[in-house]
């Protein structure tokens, strides 16, 4: 599917491009509900987090929106938006003027405004690692690596070993960068929405805070993935498909217990006490 999507990107055709990258972007959230049905116990997001993660559900237009920003600044400054929007609100100048270019060539893309200069970094190579480090390209020799990319890549060029370990050396560089700067910035939120809570039964729950403005709670089970989600005043939506092994509705009466709380509102004030 990236390759898919990295070759509509560049069709000449703007109604036609625009046509075949929504087509790919629409599929990518049966592809996403299939990946997870297939393997239940995959945790959703990036280890890395340079994108903020929204759990099993797929992403809203407007977050979907936010991440492909949040894609490009990482592109253009190698450092995640949401720290340098961190540093910004101290009086960070340099982050300021990172977030402004970024915003400004955002839109000037997304409004058919002409084209933007060109990421200093080798965006196909560094979007596969980026991608994959975690998937097992991190223990590759380089000789495996650079067979990896002739499957994969689609840049049309030979992929030389030695080049290729030292890209997957800058990548992880700056991604363990980034991962250090942000601890403070991160530690700064509550714990309740830092956390998952693991409660009884395989059951897990996360809390997430997408940038739409809403708040939900996550209810997903080892081995087996997502559940349901319990929103405010306890209200519980999105169940999968096949329920659970409790059934519905079993259970709504069967998580409260499985994390020691009375109600699914108590459950949902766990992680957002203010509501």
């Amino acid at each position: 599917m990236y390759a898919a999507l990295a070759v509509a990107q560049q069709l000449p055709d703007r109604e036609k491009r625009a046509r075949e990258v929504r087509n790919i972007l629409n599929l990518s959230t049966q592809r996403r509900r299939e990946l997870f049905n297939h393997h239940p116990g995959t945790s959703p997001g990036t280890p890395w987090q340079q994108l903020l993660a929204t759990g099993y559900l797929p992403p809203s237009p407007q977050e979907k929106l936010e991440q492909v920003l949040d894609w490009f600044f990482f592109k253009r400054n190698r450092t995640p938006r949401w720290l340098a929007q961190e540093k910004e609100k101290e009086g960070d100048l340099r982050a300021h003027k990172q977030l402004v270019r970024a915003n400004d060539e955002f839109w000037r893309m997304l409004n058919g405004h002409g084209q933007v200069p060109r990421f200093k970094v080798d965006q196909f190579h560094t979007d596969l690692l980026e991608l994959g480090l975690h998937l097992g390209l991190q223990v590759l020799s380089s000789e495996e690596l650079a067979d990896c990319f002739e499957e994969l890549c689609i840049c049309g060029k030979f992929h030389d070993a030695d080049a290729l370990k030292k890209q997957r050396f800058r990548v992880l560089k700056d991604l363990e960068t980034a991962l250090q700067e942000g601890l403070r910035y991160r530690l700064r939120r509550p714990s309740w929405e830092r956390f998952a809570v693991c409660g009884a039964d395989g059951f897990i729950a996360r809390g997430y805070r997408p940038r739409d403005g809403s708040k939900y709670v996550e209810i997903s089970r080892w081995g087996k993935g997502f559940e349901c989600i319990v929103e405010a005043e306890g209200t519980v939506t999105g169940f999968r498909e096949e329920n659970t092994e409790a059934g519905y509705p079993e259970v709504l009466r069967h998580i409260p217990s499985a994390f020691f709380v009375p109600s699914n509102e108590l459950l949902f004030k766990m992680f957002f006490p203010n509501g």
